[in-house]
């Protein structure tokens, strides 16, 4: 599962969780404080009522008493927004007397020829006058948003509610952590340890998540390292072995001929010959290691427009002799237009096709038969070279163009080859826009074919 998912998932079952816990555990208990409070708030305000309505009947009556009117006015809670409105019998006003609360409360949020829309009436007690004075009295209770905060209910909810964001959020905090950290910490423990030269490395991370499929490709690309070092290694003694076999020959010969023991001219004439080979097979050696940092370094290519057949047939001229001489027969078959031109790099295609006839050759049966085509298809040439030798195993076949892979891995042949070879022939194709493929049969034989575009993309 991915993170996203663990994630999303874990705040839906937290949301739920919080969702639970409300309906079982708090809402019964804010919901009766919200009733208490506004049975406190209902009792309150009835008996502020009772008492404005008595203080304005002392006021408006012959026989009032100054001082139990004073006292009562005492009495009268500051801390209620309260106006009360007396009317005639048409319902007209002709007396208003708003609470200290009430003024303080419009003075700060207006000014004072506007009414105050932020305050909302919650309750209003009407009182008839006795006859013969017709009307009656009316007490008006506002409140506000800071009121409404005020009351215990009320903040109990908010706290609730900001709790519940706070602890769902400080736990998808803690798990999301937890999550990034372990595996960062993995991913340290075992870049560490590939930096410290170990090249054996395991995970103890195993989820299926983004993070375990980066330590996946993380595995893979170590395995890889491991394995391009050890190629490396087989490279180093190849060259090695490749150099010194025929620097023993060349030391052994030029030593036999400067001792002055060798007067035959023919002999010294065959020997010298002999240096001639080895000193060849050391330049062939060297052109391939330079071949192949050419190829990872980008030298641009050198295009230029190229007749097919013509560029096939020469290269044809050129392995005649040398094919003749190992032994095996040759054929051809060029199935292009005489008209056919290409855009590429001449010298580094003729590299590729010379890459893969030597290889026909070397690992090819004896009285064995190597088969050239080039064939025009639709928007590209299709080069193949087919042989009838040993082929290739299926478990070396997805491996060939790795570099430093050499499918034979013992040194007894004479062309050992520095495992460079099919690396740079798939860089140089791929360079041109084009596709290198293989097809073989252990046994049976192999066949190399590459593409090239008729134009350069």
């Amino acid at each position: 599962m991915s993170i996203r998912n663990k994630l999303f998932l874990s705040f839906i079952a937290l949301i739920v969780l919080n969702l639970l816990l409300f309906k079982f555990v708090f809402e019964d208990i804010i919901v009766e404080q919200l009733k208490t409070d506004r049975h406190n708030q209902y009792r309150y305000e009835k008996e502020t009522a009772e008492m404005v309505r008595v203080n304005q009947l002392l006021n408006s009556s012959v026989f009032k008493d100054p001082t139990e009117r004073r006292e009562l006015e005492s009495q009268l809670p500051e801390d209620l927004m309260y106006k009360m409105v007396v009317t005639d019998a048409d319902g007209n006003p002709i007396y208003i007397k708003p609470s200290q609360a009430y003024n303080l409360k419009t003075l700060k949020t207006r000014p004072a020829d506007q009414e105050n829309n932020d305050l909302k009436v919650v309750a209003e007690y009407h009182f008839q006058h006795e006859p013969p004075r017709q009307g009656q009295t009316i007490i008006y209770f506002y409140t506000d948003e800071s009121d409404i905060l005020a009351t215990k209910g009320v903040s109990m909810m908010l706290w609730f509610i900001y709790g519940s964001i706070a602890l769902v959020g400080l736990i998808l905090l803690t798990f999301f952590v937890r999550w990034i950290l372990r595996p960062v910490s993995e991913l340290s423990r075992v870049t560490q340890e590939i930096r410290e030269g170990k090249r054996y490395v395991s995970f103890t991370y195993r989820s299926h998540d983004e993070f375990g499929q980066l330590f996946g490709y993380f595995s893979d690309m170590v395995d890889e390292l491991r394995l391009a070092e050890d190629r490396q290694s087989e490279l180093i003694s190849a060259i090695a072995h490749d150099f010194r076999t025929p620097l023993t020959t060349i030391k052994g010969y030029a030593s036999y001929i400067g001792s002055g023991r060798v007067t035959d001219l023919k002999r010294i004439q065959k020997q010298m010959r002999k240096i001639e080979e080895k000193t060849a097979d050391l330049e062939k050696l060297l052109d391939e290691l330079q071949d192949f940092t050419q190829q990872s370094t980008e030298i641009k290519l050198n295009i230029s427009r190229i007749h097919v057949k013509s560029f096939v047939k020469g290269v044809i001229e050129d392995y005649l002799v040398r094919i003749k001489e190992a032994g095996l027969s040759f054929q051809w078959k060029l199935r292009v237009s005489n008209e056919l031109h290409i855009e590429a790099d001449e010298a580094k295609l003729r590299r590729v096709l010379e890459n893969l006839l030597n290889n026909a050759i070397y690992y090819n049966k004896p009285n064995g038969s190597i088969l050239l085509t080039c064939d025009q298809r639709d928007g590209h040439v299709l080069f193949s070279v087919i042989d009838k030798g040993e082929g290739i195993a299926a478990e070396d076949l997805p491996k060939v163009f790795t570099k430093f892979y050499r499918a034979d891995k013992s040194r007894n042949r004479n062309n050992g080859g520095t495992g460079l070879g099919l690396t740079i022939c798939q860089s140089i194709v791929q360079r041109h826009g084009g596709v290198i493929n293989v097809s073989s049969e252990l046994g049976v034989g192999s066949c190399f074919s590459f593409t090239i575009p008729f134009f350069q993309p």
